[in-house]
């Protein structure tokens, strides 16, 4: 054998072309993302469908995915529910005109003058796809408290009101506190910045019951939202972190023209620094907002009048009040999870920037 019926022999038992590798690896890689993110979309795609059920539908056993009720059919001018059921050992869909003590009367919506009377439990309501669009009204204006002019629109406000206010009061506290520890010079500020990130180690339940005390006792702000909103005009070590690191990513040369031609500390932050980091200031406001929309050991401390309940909370008062009606629960849980998804979807480009910018510099 030759040298080139040897290297030909030995090209054929490759297995695959790294291309092909390539290709095969990028498919088998998303088919396993795929996978793990089914284990997350499916409680949020069952709890979409199940909030245009009806309640009987919720129990229906096997259960099912699409919302089905009872097919309804008109004889003589009165609707009544479609049936399955065997005459003469064939199928067929007759109108249910009465069910009661466990007998049913059956007749032909084609004929109406052909009268079959049997066991109930030998019929079987045909189903039809139907979607309860009025589960939203009905669980949006549904009074949670008896005598009390509240419902989930009152909540949806609450929710609105905390999450913007805590928005705006991040951003406002944050930014020039990163500022300062980015791009000016003073002593002793690495040490003061430990200190700063030091404070994340520190659990909520340390600083609960000082915080109720302070609030409720001392300033009188009990059963208000100032307790919700008033602590994120404060800053935080982890939005501080955030935007020190990205702030750091800015080219000193920049900053260092703006001074030469006289500019102020404030004039830099405002018309260079902020319009430079869009990415990182969407992906806190994104954050910030998830954790305002979501919060509910806050509301839960200091709300007890329900006219000032958010939506997380109200969402467990509204469970715990009666009979859960499900159907309308899962309404109010997609009208909860709308605001998120929305917010996710225009800032995703700017979020998932800032989350790969940030921290590329030390």
């Amino acid at each position: 054998m030759n040298e080139s019926q040897h290297a030909s022999g030995t090209k054929r038992h490759v297995w695959l072309h790294p291309r092909w590798q390539r290709a095969l690896f990028r498919l088998l890689s998303h088919i396993v993302v795929f996978t793990v993110g089914l284990f997350f979309l499916v409680p949020a795609v069952w709890m979409f469908f199940t909030a245009f059920k009806s309640n009987k539908d919720v129990f229906r056993f096997p259960p099912t995915l699409l919302p089905y009720d009872t097919k309804y059919v008109t004889v003589n001018g009165e609707s009544y529910p479609l049936y399955n059921v065997p005459v003469d050992g064939e199928m067929q869909q007759l109108a249910a005109v009465k069910i009661e003590e466990g007998q049913g009367t059956f007749v032909d919506p084609g004929n109406p003058t052909q009268v079959i009377e049997m066991r109930a439990r030998y019929a079987e309501p045909v189903l039809t796809i139907k979607f309860q669009w009025r589960n939203f009204s009905d669980a949006m204006n549904r009074g949670v408290r008896p005598g009390l002019n509240v419902n989930f629109w009152t909540y949806l406000k609450n929710s609105l009101i905390v999450a913007f206010f805590t928005i705006i009061g991040t951003l406002v506290s944050c930014v020039p506190v990163a500022y300062g520890f980015s791009r000016i010079e003073w002593p002793g500020r690495e040490l003061v910045f430990m200190l700063v990130l030091s404070t994340m180690m520190l659990p909520y339940q340390v600083t609960m019951i000082p915080l109720y005390l302070l609030f409720t006792e001392t300033l009188n702000w009990g059963n208000s939202l100032l307790p919700i909103i008033v602590p994120s005009f404060f800053a935080n070590a982890f939005d501080i972190f955030l935007l020190r690191q990205f702030f750091r990513t800015i080219p000193q040369d920049l900053v260092d023209a703006a001074r030469v031609d006289g500019a102020s500390d404030l004039h830099i932050l405002l018309n260079l620094i902020l319009p430079l980091s869009t990415p990182i200031l969407a992906s806190i406001t994104v954050f910030t907002f998830l954790w305002a929309w979501n919060d509910f050991l806050g509301p839960l401390l200091y709300l007890n009048n329900p006219e000032n309940f958010t939506l997380a909370i109200g969402l467990q008062d509204f469970q715990g009040q009666r009979n859960t009606e499900w159907n309308q629960l899962m309404a109010a849980s997609v009208v909860f999870t709308i605001p998120i998804i929305i917010a996710y979807f225009f800032a995703q480009r700017t979020f998932i920037e800032g989350i790969k910018l940030t921290g590329t510099k030390g």
